[in-house]
């Protein structure tokens, strides 16, 4: 461990922000983490907006001609 800090404190400063930067980064990616509901209703909803977009954009023309067929049908 002090040999880390040995190199740490005869590094330059933008090497000494970068390892810093490292660290903020794997903090806030542990709390993101921690919050597995909240992370659960993000990819939830942005699932549900790219399978809707996806939807409308290329299978418009099939899902127009199955709903369609089913109301013909009743």
């Amino acid at each position: 461990m002090t040999k880390f800090f040995d190199f740490y404190k005869n590094t330059n400063g933008i090497f000494k922000l970068l390892l810093l930067g490292i660290a903020i980064i794997m903090c806030i990616l542990w709390v993101i983490g921690s919050l597995t509901k909240l992370d659960r209703l993000v990819m939830f909803m942005v699932g549900t907006i790219i399978g809707g977009t996806l939807i409308n954009v290329f299978l418009y023309d099939y899902v127009a001609d199955a709903i369609k067929y089913v109301s013909e049908l009743f």
